[in-house]
């Protein structure tokens, strides 16, 4: 899913049997990656659809291609360009950002070179955003909650606790919305009741931390303006169940200082965490020990 679900990721089981059970009776399938696709997903490939196996008879992608600079979009078909062009019609686009110029279709002839050799880096960040993003998502205490993949995130307010009363939701939101706009962060807020995380390709990584922690200082001052409570009544009686318990303990080693031997590939990129080059290695831990803790 887009923006409009702040980037509810579909399960990939669940997506493909949709799919199936589509093709079974004749129809077509697309794949949307208009936000997803050219890698930001961070699953390696062009496309999700491709990574996922998915076997789409078209994929339309837009947005990254045109570098940030130019309105471009496109289509992909698998099949019926032929016969489209044998009844004298072709496809067409005729929305907002029909008619590029000539600029924009080099702009996309140079991004399409050199996409693939973010896609380590994309994988890496994604890891790095999850980190970020549990620990969120564990601070907020059920005040909202993040999903993603690669460099595409989103967050949703929830109806918890509180918020199952709309306008104490609606009021979480603005001032959530307040203290980003004070810290000096800007996420992109949606409709729905959330916002979406997209860094740009070339993002370091010390840059995803401090996104991390800026976000993490406009959810705690939150909470504390709004008192967040997760549960406004008390919770329905649990029954009693026997859980066979054998725990996992993390260890967080610290990190090398400067100097260890690094994936180099990762250096050039910017996105090492094995020393202290490119992110601080107490922020990071930070994160690591709050989320395992």
């Amino acid at each position: 899913w887009g923006s409009s679900q702040t980037g509810l990721v579909w399960p990939k089981d669940l997506l493909k049997k949709y799919i199936s059970m589509a093709k079974d009776k004749g129809i077509k399938i697309l794949c949307d990656e208009i936000m997803c696709g050219l890698g930001r997903h961070g699953h390696g490939t062009l496309f999700l659809s491709e990574a996922w196996d998915l076997d789409p008879d078209c994929v339309t992608f837009g947005k990254a291609i045109g570098g940030g600079a130019f309105p471009l979009s496109g289509a992909i078909l698998k099949s019926g360009r032929d016969v489209l062009g044998g009844q004298g019609r072709s496809v067409m686009q005729s929305h907002t950002f029909a008619g590029s110029s000539a600029r924009a279709l080099m702009t996309g002839t140079e991004v399409l070179k050199e996409i693939t050799e973010y896609m380590p880096s994309i994988a890496k960040l994604g890891e790095e955003m999850k980190v970020i993003t549990d620990y969120l998502t564990s601070l907020a205490d059920g005040m909202l909650g993040f999903q993603g993949h690669g460099l595409m995130w989103g967050c949703l307010f929830t109806h918890n606790g509180m918020h199952k009363e709309e306008g104490l939701r609606s009021r979480a939101i603005t001032t959530f919305r307040k203290h980003c706009e004070a810290i000096g962060i800007i996420p992109y807020f949606v409709p729905v009741g959330g916002f979406m995380v997209t860094p740009c390709y070339d993002t370091d990584v010390g840059t995803i931390y401090e996104i991390g922690e800026k976000l993490e200082e406009a959810i705690n001052l939150t909470m504390k303006e709004i008192g967040w409570k997760q549960e406004a009544v008390a919770p329905p009686m649990r029954k009693e169940v026997v859980v066979d318990i054998n725990p996992t303990v993390v260890e967080v080693k610290a990190l090398p200082a400067d100097g260890a031997i690094c994936n180099t590939a990762y250096h050039v990129s910017k996105t090492c965490t094995s020393c202290s080059s490119f992110v601080c290695p107490d922020k990071r831990q930070r994160f690591l020990r709050t989320t395992f803790a």
